[in-house]
Parts: C-alpha cells; sequence; structure tokens
C-alpha cells in the first residue's frame, strides 16, 4: 500500500501535466487505511486558489472543495471516483486524529529544532516533504491539534487536516515521501517529548492557591460549546427580491464567537485549529458561504488576540 502512494507520489512529481490517474490511486490507497480523504482546491499556474475566492484566498490549494469540509470526508472508494471523476486535479486532504496524527514542520530552523528535541538525526516516521516545509507522520493517539507547539512547528490531531502526497503546492512541486510509509497501515508512535509538547502538564498550584478555573479544558469547551449554540440560535436573514434585508445575525453571532475565543486563546486557554474547525462547521451549517465564514472568523480571532479574556 505504501509502496503505491509513494509511487503516485514520485511519478506525479515527473509528471505534473498528468496528475489525475495518480491522485485518485493514492486517494483510495490512503482511505484503504481507514483515513478519511476529502477532495481540496487547487493551487493554479499564478499561485491563486481554485475556489472562488481565488484573488483573495490565503491557503490555495489547502482547503476543501465540499461543503462540509472535514465532515465530509470518507473512506469509500466509489465516493472518491466520483470526486475525482468531477475535479481531476483536486489536491488530497487526509483527516487526522482517527488514524493518522502529522508534526507540520514549516522551515528548516523548525525541522532542526524538532530533531533535537527528539534527539535524533533522522526521524523515526513517514517523512513528507511540503511546499516549504515537512510533515512528520505518527499514529493517532487522541492528541488535539494543537498551533504552534513550537516555532514553525504545528499538531494535527483531532479536528485536524493536511494535504497529502502526490498534491500540488503553490510552488509547483509536488507533495512527496522523502522516507516512505514502508509498514502501513502501522504507523510509528508519538514519541514522548513531542506528546509532552502537544499536551503540557497542568500548572503546580500551592494549598493556598484558589484558581477561578479547575479543569482548564473543561472551561475552553464549555466556552466554545456556548458560542457554537449562540452562532446556531442567530437570526436567519429576511430575502425580498432577490435582496437581504435584515438578518447580518448569523455573521454577527460568528465575528463575536471568535473574537471570545479568541481572547481566551490569547492566554493559551483554548486551541486555534479546533476553534477555526467547529466555527467554520457552525457557520456552514446556518447557510454562510465558506469565504465569508472564513473571513469573519479571522477578523473577530484577530481583534480577540488582541484584547485578552483575564
Amino acid at each position: 500500500m505504501s509502496s503505491a502512494i509513494t509511487a503516485a507520489a514520485a511519478a506525479s512529481a515527473r509528471r505534473p501535466s498528468t496528475p489525475t490517474c495518480d491522485l485518485v490511486s493514492a486517494a483510495v490507497q490512503y482511505a484503504s487505511c481507514g483515513i478519511a480523504v476529502m477532495p481540496l482546491h487547487t493551487p493554479l499556474p499564478d499561485g491563486t486558489c481554485s475556489c472562488r475566492d481565488r484573488n483573495r484566498c490565503d491557503s490555495p490549494g489547502k482547503h476543501p472543495r465540499l461543503r462540509h469540509g472535514l465532515l465530509d470526508a470518507r473512506t469509500d472508494p466509489a465516493l472518491i471516483h466520483q470526486w475525482w471523476q468531477r475535479w481531476p486535479d483536486a489536491n488530497i486532504g487526509l483527516a487526522t486524529g482517527t488514524v493518522l496524527d502529522v508534526c507540520d514542520v514549516d522551515t528548516g530552523d523548525a525541522l532542526a529544532t524538532v530533531l533535537d528535541v527528539l534527539g535524533v538525526v533522522r526521524p523515526d516516521a513517514p517523512l513528507v516533504r511540503t511546499g516549504y516545509g515537512w510533515h512528520l507522520w505518527y499514529a493517532a493517539s487522541d492528541l488535539p491539534s494543537r498551533v504552534g507547539l513550537l516555532p514553525g512547528v504545528d499538531w494535527r490531531g483531532h479536528g485536524g487536516l493536511i494535504v497529502a502526497p502526490p498534491s500540488l503546492h503553490t510552488t509547483g512541486r509536488r507533495y512527496t515521501f522523502q522516507q516512505p510509509w514502508t509498514t502501513a497501515p502501522d504507523l510509528p508512535a508519538c514519541p514522548p517529548p513531542l506528546r509532552r509538547l502537544v499536551l503540557p502538564p497542568p500548572p503546580l498550584t500551592t494549598p493556598g492557591d484558589t484558581p477561578s478555573i479547575t479543569h482548564l479544558d473543561r472551561y475552553a469547551q464549555a466556552a466554545l460549546t456556548g458560542e457554537i449554540q449562540r452562532i446556531r440560535q442567530a437570526p436567519r436573514p429576511h430575502i425580498r427580491n432577490g435582496r437581504r434585508l435584515t438578518g447580518g445575525g448569523r455573521n454577527n453571532a460568528l465575528n463575536l464567537a471568535a473574537f471570545r475565543l479568541g481572547q481566551l486563546a490569547a492566554n493559551g486557554a483554548i486551541d486555534e485549529a479546533t476553534v477555526w474547525h467547529q466555527l467554520t462547521d457552525a457557520a456552514l451549517r446556518v447557510g454562510l458561504d465558506a469565504a465569508e465564514a472564513h473571513r469573519t472568523i479571522r477578523s473577530g480571532w484577530k481583534a480577540g488576540l488582541q484584547r485578552p479574556r483575564r
């Protein structure tokens, strides 16, 4: 299985003008190992994205084509063939957190830091070359997604998404395995030093301490659940003769939710990747356009980070 994916990635890197067969066969192979697959948008030759927001898209070729994103990811080979028949050049997205977790490394310096943390010269894991960085593949182990566990290093766990070989990067290069997945479907476990970075121990307290939040993770989840509920209960717009008369309520609720959760994130109380995934899903479920939702979340999140909640 792994050799088929690796061969597909290498072949696609040599023949970027005819990726269709390699892409769909690789997608089916990932799915055969139980990894949920979804078609992603594709970077265009001018560096823009195939999505409707192409000129303003800040993640060309890295976000789902399907309406509900990660929620629509599947392992059904027949459905996967249908998707790539419709979008022959679609990049391959893999949902993380069930079979696969990924250490997402952005730069060479960041990779050197990860190797220092692991105390190795080469990682004992499948290694994917991305456009500018690397992905280290590990077996899923109930870890959350976490942004910035080291400078230039993110963790893709529950609710995460990665781009997989032989997808196309905006640089014109294809994602390729530099260290193959030779023992699929087995993957190495997350090394303890990385796991400790993803799940740092709680701060020590003295008997005289009276923290306002006993279980920070539980508090953060309650905050997120409450904001999602407010988005779902926000008023829908009233339409007359094709024009929206009122009903910025849903968009306003989304912006306010992103702002409040961004305030928590500024103090390290909540994870960015998890929040963005769940806010986007809530926005799509109440009928907001994906591009509009992303702009609204980005705006509220940025404002919240600048005003931490104490």
